[in-house]
């Protein structure tokens, strides 16, 4: 009996906080401006996408959102252009900056003119 209410309890511990971190991140396709930010301290990714259109987020409404990616390279390549980006958007909490948007990039691309009106 006792072997049985650890492992419900274990069970139910551990189906709350997997809801938790579901909970605070989604995948989403973005659009928008590229850039490089200039940051002090170690907090930030030092990019950024200026969202077109605007975002609402947990009932927030965000315009800009930080850039993380595992290749500075591609984004270097793809500073102030219009893109499309994929990845899941989470909030960050710094010990300097208070919570903000932060967006893990699963994949990037440019968006040429004629596909900015789509």
């Amino acid at each position: 009996m006792r072997l049985a209410r650890i492992t419900a309890c274990l069970v139910l511990l551990l189906f709350c906080v997997t809801g938790l971190l579901f909970a605070q991140s989604k995948k989403l396709t973005l659009t928008g401006k590229l850039t490089r930010v200039v940051s002090i301290g170690a907090e930030s990714s030092g990019w950024s996408l200026n969202l077109n259109p605007v975002l609402e987020f947990d009932g927030r409404q965000v315009s800009s959102v930080e850039v993380k990616c595992s290749d500075p390279q591609k984004l270097a390549n793809l500073d102030e252009e219009f893109v499309r980006a994929k990845g899941t958007l989470t909030y960050s909490v710094g010990a300097e900056n208070a919570e903000r948007p932060v967006f893990a990039l699963s994949s990037i691309k440019e968006i040429k003119q004629s596909e900015k009106g789509k």
